[in-house]
């Protein structure tokens, strides 16, 4: 179900004090002002909320729960006791606790336009589940098989879609085995008390685990319990490593107590909080701890906890330890121990490495191998060779053909670094998975006749990049669809499929007669059939994913400096800094070497002063990975600047800042929304400016004419400046 189709039924399922605005205009409002959209979006979570209690209270034949929890102030509270109460599914509960860390932002005037769209999705989907609780009440049970539930996740966000299937369906067990990769399947939600067969399968090492095994082994070996918290995001394998542990090696988490899940109250009286503080009450001043305590907590209820005992002045050596970890603050490498506390962040984990030659990502290939290897011990493989010997065939049982080749998976990934990097996208392993499931398994899936061939649009470059209202995922990898990056090489391409009297000999000789598969062996008739628009997408989407071209240029570049502010290569940063000492002559203009203006171009005359600057790099991360060939601890931008006067000026530079200031270099004048996008910068220029001398030396240039003067302090006069013509 798409974005639109779901805030249309909003209308129907709650009680709004005016009429819901038109998804048009809430459109409008997230792209134009994302803080009024989330103060919008706000009054609908509530009005769901108190919707959605009432509905969980009546399937119960339990009491509601007080309408005054439901109030803004107190509605974060109100989904606690909603999930203590009738035990609401996690993703549905993790849902609401993050649009609620999304709402206290909105006083941030840092929120962005993808967070407040982020809010939408979260929002809609307890909407949806909200809706398809209210079907399964009211429609017959043998009717109910016609629809399957699938949710996508990212960061930690989950929203339900209906992925609409025909009862013969379920005749494939290949399909049927794939529904454990979707985020609302139970096998996705790891529990840490079970690990089972399947899961055993599809584990992964990786350096955190070896990490954790270190850390559970100095805890044992010490005379006085330490405390150790597990932190992270949703989805990324805290409860699927504690797991593991629990199955493969027991022995180390012998004595130990383990709180798994933060947002879990043992008392329908306490908050998760409360509850937070009871478990590590041992660990205060005046507590005494007598075993080992692990704590599986997301940041976002780390931060809460952590800001909540400052201000009560509780915890405060838990919370100089917290301080000194770094965890909140990003690219800060931090300490991960002191004395009897430790912690181990899953966010400082990349998916991804950078290296020399480019950045990789061994651990998402070895969860698509898992997936796609060739082996009956494998049970996506054997499942599929199972439907193939019954002559049961899909398009999913195509696409997953397709995922098997190496060009394919590596190209998959590749894609899936570069939306990280640009649009500073999180990836949790859950939300991976379910993006395997998306690309596989058509929105409307049905087994095919004898006769019948894939369609075109239900193949797999068609899922991966054509359905940006199926997931937030998804939404990033639309960004970066090869349909947008116009190339002469592209061209060419289409217009050769469209011209050739033998498409379908084509169509092998450039992909392949191994991957010309599916929806290809009609491509002869695209034209009586009116598809050519469809067949050139898929072309051009197909050939970008097995004969992947560079990286364009920006991205090439920036990935580049990246690296080389890691590694420390001084050399390589240079000519970034090059490019930036470039623009900040640009940004606002320069009348000659050295002098900026300080003025708008709409002045009679405008002030231009010298400055006199020099490069300087956030000491505390610049070569943090110089002893190392690949980068594994980074964050996907750099904290550099310049200085000038004995002060220090430094900004944080990400792709999409980097993109704007390739742009500028190129004769691009940064309008008014720029400057807003690139604040920081923008503030880091202006300081640049306030620190130059502005007593000793100034032009004052005309604006029509471009005449310029000089101002000189005299060093023997009373004047205050000498006036000299220049032009």
């Amino acid at each position: 179900m798409t974005k639109e189709v779901g805030w249309k039924k909003l209308k129907r399922l709650i009680e709004f004090n005016d009429s819901l605005i038109e998804y048009s205009e809430i459109q409008e409002m997230l792209s134009n002002n994302p803080a009024f959209a989330v103060a919008y979006m706000d009054q609908v979570f509530l009005a769901i909320s108190l919707k959605r209690m009432k509905q969980l209270a009546k399937g119960a034949n339990g009491e509601e729960i007080n309408e005054s929890n439901f109030e803004a102030s107190r509605i974060e509270t109100a989904w606690e006791l909603l999930n203590n109460k009738f035990e609401i599914s996690t993703p549905e509960y993790t849902s609401a606790l993050d649009y609620c860390t999304l709402s206290r932002k909105k006083f941030n005037s840092s929120l962005t336009a993808e967070e407040a769209e982020q809010g939408l999705f979260q929002l809609l989907f307890i909407a949806e589940k909200l809706e398809n609780d209210d079907f399964l009440t009211e429609v017959p049970s043998d009717i109910r098989l016609t629809e399957t539930e699938t949710a996508v996740t990212i960061d930690g966000e989950s929203q339900r879609l209906l992925t609409e299937t025909t009862n013969s369906t379920k005749e494939s067990m290949f399909v049927s085995m794939l529904e454990v990769l979707q985020s609302s399947s139970k096998e996705s939600v790891a529990n840490a008390d079970s690990f089972g067969r399947l899961r055993s399968y599809m584990h992964v090492e990786r350096d955190i685990q070896k990490d954790f095994e270190k850390i559970l082994i100095e805890l044992k070996q010490k005379e006085k319990p330490g405390l150790l918290l597990l932190c992270g995001s949703v989805g990324d394998g805290k409860s699927h490593l504690l797991a593991y542990m629990k199955e493969k090696h027991c022995d180390l988490l012998d004595g130990f107590f383990i709180h798994n899940d933060s947002t879990e109250s043992y008392d329908y009286d306490k908050n998760s909080l409360e509850t937070l503080e009871k478990v590590i009450s041992p660990f205060d001043e005046s507590g005494t701890a007598n075993k080992p305590v692990i704590i599986a907590i997301n940041l976002g209820v780390l931060h809460n906890f952590y800001s909540k005992q400052r201000k009560e002045g509780r915890f405060q050596a838990l919370c100089d330890f917290i301080d000194s970890s770094g965890v909140f603050d990003k690219g800060h490498q931090g300490n991960n121990q002191d004395g009897n506390f430790y912690l181990l962040n899953f966010a400082d984990a990349q998916p991804y490495v950078l290296k020399n030659e480019g950045p990789e990502s061994p651990f998402f290939l070895q969860l698509i191998d898992k997936v796609t290897a060739y082996d009956h011990s494998n049970p996506f493989f054997s499942a599929w060779i199972q439907d193939q010997e019954k002559e049961i065939s899909s398009a999913a049982h195509t696409n997953y053909f397709l995922l098997q080749q190496q060009e394919v998976k590596e190209s998959i990934v590749q894609s899936l670094i570069e939306v990280m990097i640009k649009k500073k996208v999180f990836i949790s392993t859950r939300a991976f998975y379910n993006l395997l499931f998306d690309i596989i398994v058509p929105i409307k899936h049905e087994l095919l006749s004898s006769d019948e061939e894939v369609p075109v649009n239900d193949m797999l470059p068609n899922l991966m990049y054509g359905h940006p209202d199926r997931s937030p995922l998804l939404a990033a990898l639309h960004e970066i669809d090869p349909l947008k990056r116009r190339l002469e090489a592209t061209d060419r391409l289409v217009a050769n499929l469209i011209l050739k009297a033998d498409s379908f000999h084509y169509v092998k000789e450039e992909i392949g007669e191994k991957t010309s598969i599916g929806a290809w062996k009609q491509v002869k008739s695209m034209h009586q059939q009116g598809t050519q628009t469809e067949f050139s997408r898929l072309f051009v989407r197909q050939h970008a994913l097995l004969y992947r071209k560079d990286y364009d240029e920006t991205y090439r570049e920036f990935v580049n400096y990246l690296y080389f502010f890691y590694t420390g290569d001084e050399e390589g940063i240079g000519q970034l800094f090059d490019l930036i000492e470039n623009v900040i002559y640009a940004w606002k203009g320069s009348p000659r070497d050295r002098y900026i203006f300080a003025d708008p171009p709409n002045k009679l005359y405008r002030a231009a002063y010298e400055i006199t600057i020099q490069p300087e790099v956030d000491e505390n991360v610049f070569g943090s990975a110089s002893q190392h060939e690949e980068v594994e601890r980074f964050t996907s931008s750099m904290r550099l600047g310049f200085s000038q006067r004995g002060k220090t000026f430094l900004f944080e530079l990400d792709y999409k800042l980097y993109s704007l200031l390739k742009q500028i270099i190129g004769g691009y004048r940064p309008n008014r929304q720029d400057i807003q996008d690139a604040l920081q910068f923008s503030e880091f220029h202006d300081k640049l400016l306030q620190s130059a001398d502005r007593k000793s030396n100034m032009l004052l240039v005309h604006t029509h004419d471009g005449t310029i003067h000089e101002l000189k302090k005299p060093r023997f006069s009373k004047a205050n400046y000498e006036v000299g013509k220049v032009n």
